[in-house]
């Protein structure tokens, strides 16, 4: 008990649930308790008066037990106030030498406080005697209310009282096994029902007759608390009481870390989900830059297939003359190679830079509307209110990064931050700036730039030695210089531009993940206590189980 006590403590738990477990403490060091309840008006001080032989406990017809009396052996008859709950008793009975009683309020008082000070005693009770009128046995109201005693796990004895209203013997047997039939399967259990009459034992009392006693039925309830209720019974039923109080108290705990797991399990869910988005979001990017830079490739090779046709032709006899025109050569080779290839390359590189962009917006945007979502979700009264305000913080400054993101985003779009991504790819590859001209028109002039330096050689070359045994070489040459160099430059272009949109997109993933991860870590350290705290609680219900197995 003392362990699960200090476990619970470490829990988001109410003080009214563990109050209880503190209660049980006490009373195990504390005789047996028998707990007296009852709707008011069913003569529970008036049955207390009769077993204990005394006229101590006020009796009436209204709800006149105010407050709980707790009775007590002492040498001597003693009455004081207790602060909080009520009254205490002592007084020689020799009842009371092992057996302590409580009376209390009626469960259905017009006084509001009775039933919550009878709720609050009910943990102590290592027994529990319910009273029930004869006159109107085993109401709707009593049964909820022996179904709330049945949930604390305690032992119940439910007595008829007030027999002497019904006029047979035969009545008094049917009205006792209609209230023993319904509390056994309302209760299901076994629960024993005693019929008495306080008005005709008091009589007895008083005449000292033995045969008005048994009359009463006092006789057969007071040997069976003394013999039924043994020491052995006792010790028996009150360990039996303490450890469903400790049974009740660790469901109790379970089911708040449960919750509470639940709950964090659907945070992890979250932040689990936006990096799994993440994650997918890098690998797809990847693969697009991936295909857009083959298909830049198949630019670069219609190009290279272009320009071998195009230097087929020109060393031809009939073109000789034009091979020293370079001005009419560069039209020609802008026509009939490049033509409106540059433009397409640029507009791919365009194309990725608008698809990292548009990808990187919608997925912000979606994760903002996650945690927007998720941030309105609170918990109920399992997680403390100093996780929940950290939770809360933590969740708005993901949330805040995400929005900075999107801000940044937002301008570099406006500055044009993504095509100043490809310019300084192609300065770095190319060694020329694009800023003024554009991809297009910068790679128009390298490329003419190339085929009028392949010419510019071969123009040389011819006139020094003429010939036109030299025309097919020159022509091979040509075509493998041109492919030669365009191919270097395509490599310098695609690598460049590859490392630039990779950082781009590496960036971006790197934000998003120091995003998630304060709240992450927040998230896996809340698991791990919990789960450890469910461990712990799990482990004293077996020890619980092990004690019953015992007992």
């Amino acid at each position: 008990m003392t362990e699960l006590l200090s476990a619970a403590s470490q829990i988001n738990i109410s003080t009214d649930q563990i109050h209880p477990i503190k209660e049980t403490l006490k009373a195990l060091e504390d005789k047996f308790l028998i707990v007296v309840v009852g709707e008011f008006n069913a003569g529970k001080s008036s049955f207390v008066n009769v077993l204990l032989n005394t006229e101590l406990l006020e009796e009436g017809v209204t709800p006149t037990t105010a407050n709980i009396q707790l009775i007590r052996y002492g040498e001597n008859t003693q009455v004081s106030l207790i602060e909080d709950w009520g009254v205490s008793i002592q007084m020689p009975s020799p009842l009371l030498d092992s057996i302590s009683f409580v009376d209390t309020p009626g469960t259905n008082t017009i006084i509001a406080e009775h039933e919550i000070l009878t709720n609050w005693f009910l943990p102590k009770a290592d027994l529990v005697i319910f009273l029930s009128s004869a006159d109107r046995p085993y109401s709707e109201s009593e049964n909820k209310f022996l179904l709330n005693i049945k949930e604390w796990g305690k032992k119940i004895i439910i007595v008829l009282n007030k027999i002497d209203l019904i006029q047979t013997q035969q009545e008094i047997e049917r009205v006792i096994n209609f209230v023993k039939e319904n509390a056994d399967k309302q209760l299901k259990c076994d629960v024993p029902v005693f019929a008495v009459s306080s008005k005709i034992a008091k009589q007895a009392r008083k005449e000292a007759s033995e045969g008005l006693w048994n009359q009463s039925g006092f006789s057969l309830l007071e040997k069976y608390i003394q013999e039924k209720l043994d020491e052995s019974v006792r010790f028996q039923l009150k360990m039996d009481s303490s450890l469903r109080i400790g049974e009740r108290l660790a469901k109790q705990c379970l089911n708040l870390l449960t919750g509470e797991l639940m709950f964090y399990q659907e945070d992890q869910e979250l932040a689990n989900s936006i990096q799994s988005q993440v994650q997918i979001y890098q690998k797809d990017m990847q693969n697009e830059i991936d295909r857009s830079i083959k298909e830049i490739d198949s630019i670069f090779f219609e190009i290279e297939k272009q320009g071998a046709i195009y230097f087929e032709n020109l060393f031809r006899a009939k073109n000789i003359p034009n091979i020293m025109k370079k001005e009419k050569n560069q039209i020609a080779f802008q026509e009939q190679v490049l033509k409106n290839l540059p433009t397409e390359i640029e507009r791919k590189t365009t194309d990725i830079v608008e698809m990292i962009y548009t990808q990187q917006q919608q997925m912000t945007q979606s994760f903002r509307k996650q945690i927007e979502t998720r941030k309105t979700q609170f918990p109920g009264t399992e997680i403390s209110t100093r996780e929940q305000i950290e939770r809360s913080s933590l969740l708005q400054k993901m949330q805040a990064s995400i929005d900075e993101m999107l801000e940044k985003m937002e301008h570099d779009m406006a500055a044009n931050i993504g095509m100043k991504h490809i310019q300084t790819a192609v300065t770095t590859a190319l060694a020329i700036e694009v800023s003024a001209i554009g991809v297009g028109a910068a790679l128009t002039i390298i490329a003419t730039t190339v085929a009028a330096d392949i010419l510019s050689i071969v123009a040389a070359f011819w006139i020094g030695i003429a010939g036109f045994l030299v025309l097919p070489y020159y022509r091979k040459k040509s075509q493998k210089e041109f492919e030669n160099q365009m191919t270097e430059i395509k490599l310098r272009l695609t690598d460049s531009l590859t490392k630039e949109f990779r950082l781009e997109i590496d960036s971006q993933v790197d934000h998003l993940n120091q995003a998630i991860q304060p709240f992450q870590r927040f998230i896996q350290s809340a698991m791990n206590r919990v789960q450890a705290q469910i461990q712990q609680i799990t482990a004293i219900m077996n020890q619980i189980s092990e004690i019953d197995k015992d007992l």
